[in-house]
């Protein structure tokens, strides 16, 4: 990539800023250039990181630099928010894949957890029921003895049910479990490939 490419890249990236600090940065930028000298352009690019990066830092430092420097308000806090949002959009394209993938796999983490929780808490719930139908079956012996039979009978099963569940229960969030911390390895390989690649 030349030098010219990289900074018409990043006067791109950075259409967003008012015009005056478009100038600054690609004057700053271009001085940097030339300072290195044109031999070294190569290993300039490679020290700053891709346009997209260099931009998306100096739209994050602007949009604070702004709330710092001009009484707050509801629109500059937006304005502000806008801009962070377009610094991290505007940084390669592993960040926001990257924020995406987290935020899918932090659902699926909840939702997993939700699920299992409601299961746990059913299949707990079959064991109580199985152990409150039994004391209650031996409570009334006394007085109808088929009654306390059912009861005691509904009580094993409920109760057996419960616990013939609970082992593959814990075998299911055992597996889940492996399967996502692979998935989320396989993932985060991925991206670190691609934002060498960018880089």
């Amino acid at each position: 990539m030349t030098k010219e490419t990289y900074l018409k890249q990043l006067r791109h990236k950075l259409i967003k800023l008012p015009k005056e600090e478009i100038e600054a940065a690609i004057d700053y930028y271009t001085e940097y250039f030339d300072e290195a000298g044109e031999e070294n352009t190569q290993s300039v690019i490679d020290e700053l990181g891709s346009p997209a990066s260099v931009a998306s830092k100096i739209l994050a430092d602007f949009a604070v630099k702004d709330l710092t420097n001009h009484p707050k308000s509801a629109k500059k806090g937006l304005s502000a928010a806008w801009l962070i949002v377009l610094a991290i959009f505007a940084s390669p394209i592993a960040i926001p894949l990257l924020i995406a993938v987290f935020a899918l796999v932090f659902s699926l983490i909840i939702t997993g957890a939700a699920f299992a929780f409601s299961f746990f808490a059913f299949i707990f719930s079959l064991i109580i029921a199985g152990i409150v139908s039994i004391i209650g079956g031996f409570t009334v012996i006394t007085q109808h003895i088929p009654s306390a039979l059912f009861f005691i009978g509904i009580g094993l099963t409920i109760g057996g049910i419960g616990l013939i569940l609970f082992s593959p229960l814990l075998s299911i969030v055992k597996n889940s479990s492996i399967a996502l911390a692979k998935l989320l390895k396989k993932l985060f390989d991925k991206l670190t490939i691609k934002r060498k690649e960018e880089l």
